[in-house]
């Protein structure tokens, strides 16, 4: 995704806040499968612990991609709390807001 498409997902989209661990926001893209944007600043840390975030994003995206039924445009804002939480626990977090995406 590109900036633009960023900022229209951001701007139109529906915002869902998962706890303190990242913001979501997302909108129906009209295609057949879903796009995934990902936003880890500088806030997070350093390097190392905003890849591991967007690592542990990105994973839990490839096993859920399939639970939308629309192609969706997806951004994630990750928050501070997310880098040491385990994968299993945050993807079990997300999937209920993953579901609830229409």
């Amino acid at each position: 995704m590109q900036r633009p498409q960023f900022q229209k997902v951001m701007a139109e989209g529906r915002k869902q806040r998962v706890e303190d661990l990242c913001t979501l926001f997302y909108l129906p893209n009209g295609l057949e499968h879903h796009r995934l944007g990902i936003i880890a600043s500088k806030k997070i840390g350093n390097a190392v612990a905003r890849n591991r975030a967007k690592r542990k994003i990105r994973e839990v995206f490839r096993h859920q991609k399939q639970i939308a039924s629309t192609g969706m445009d997806i951004v994630v804002i990750s928050g501070k709390n997310l880098v040491p939480l385990p994968c299993p626990i945050l993807e079990t977090k997300l999937v209920s807001i993953f579901r609830k995406m229409k």
